[in-house]
């Protein structure tokens, strides 16, 4: 009996231990989110907490939107393939000026300004111009010059449209990601929700059976811990199914209007994204 009432007092404080570790573990977690978010929306601190604190938290947020497919438009506000887009419209325009100058152009040669007279008190202004000869300009021997400059215009453009590419290939692999991320956390989240009720009716129950005397401390210990394990699941998909929204909202560029009429052309990103608890 002696033995097993150090084996109890040793569980209650290894328990007791775990508890602290987790408890800590979780401030630390919480301070560098709150950390992320001052980064984020550039806020004091303590008016970051302010809003946290008067914020109302439901214990299921709704989901911000409900999406199948994203609109390839969408894809051009992100500021990366913006960018890309306009580097590969001025590389467009440097190959034509660039070829350009290999043929011949005509131009007038002369000038254009105001002149100024001051003649006993009197002073009169007027405009002059003159215009010279008709100039024509054949760039016949130049030793290849212009067919190089249009040759690296071209270069500098297909680099351009390169880079383009890739940045819109990355940015559909960001929102795949993110339609994917959903659509498993939206799957798994009816499982880990009857798994914390099921634990947590479990250990009710064990916890009514220590009292009545026909369950031992490891028992009702283990109990526990399994349904604090699986609440801290629960929390973390919740966790994860949000943080999927908010990557899904930046790889789409943010700024995206869910009441704006979504353009006719429209690309799969992923399949079943919409299956997604959205409308609970």
């Amino acid at each position: 009996m002696c033995i097993r009432a150090r084996a109890d007092a040793a569980l209650a404080r290894a328990s007791a231990a775990d508890a602290d570790a987790r408890a800590t573990q979780q401030r630390a977690a919480c301070e560098v989110g709150r950390k992320g978010l001052v980064a984020l929306t550039a806020l004091d601190e303590a008016v970051l907490e302010q809003k946290v604190a008067e914020a109302q938290v439901s214990s299921r947020p709704p989901a911000i939107f409900s999406i199948a497919s994203l609109p390839a438009q969408v894809l051009e506000q992100r500021p990366d393939v913006y960018n890309a887009a306009r580097e590969v419209a001025a590389a467009s325009a440097e190959v034509a000026s660039a070829d350009a100058q290999r043929y011949p152009q005509l131009s007038l040669q002369g000038t254009v300004g105001r002149a100024r007279y001051q003649y006993e008190g009197q002073t009169l202004d007027f405009s002059n111009w003159t215009v010279g000869p008709v100039a024509l300009s054949l760039p016949l021997f130049d030793g290849g010059r212009r067919r190089a400059s249009v040759a690296a215009a071209q270069a500098r453009y297909e680099e351009a449209a390169a880079v383009y590419r890739g940045k819109a290939r990355q940015a559909v692999r960001e929102v795949e990601e993110a339609l994917v991320n959903l659509q498993s956390a939206a799957e798994r989240t009816a499982s880990a929700e009857a798994a914390a009720e099921g634990y947590r009716q479990s250990f009710e129950a064990m916890q009514a059976r220590y009292r009545s005397g026909l369950a031992s401390l490891l028992e009702l210990e283990d109990s526990r811990r399994t349904a604090l394990a699986s609440e801290t699941a629960r929390v973390n998909l919740e966790r994860e199914r949000m943080a999927a929204w908010v990557a899904l909202y930046r790889a789409a560029g943010g700024g995206w209007d869910p009441a704006r009429p979504a353009p006719g052309d429209a690309v799969s990103a992923a399949p079943a994204a919409s299956t997604d608890s959205a409308t609970r």
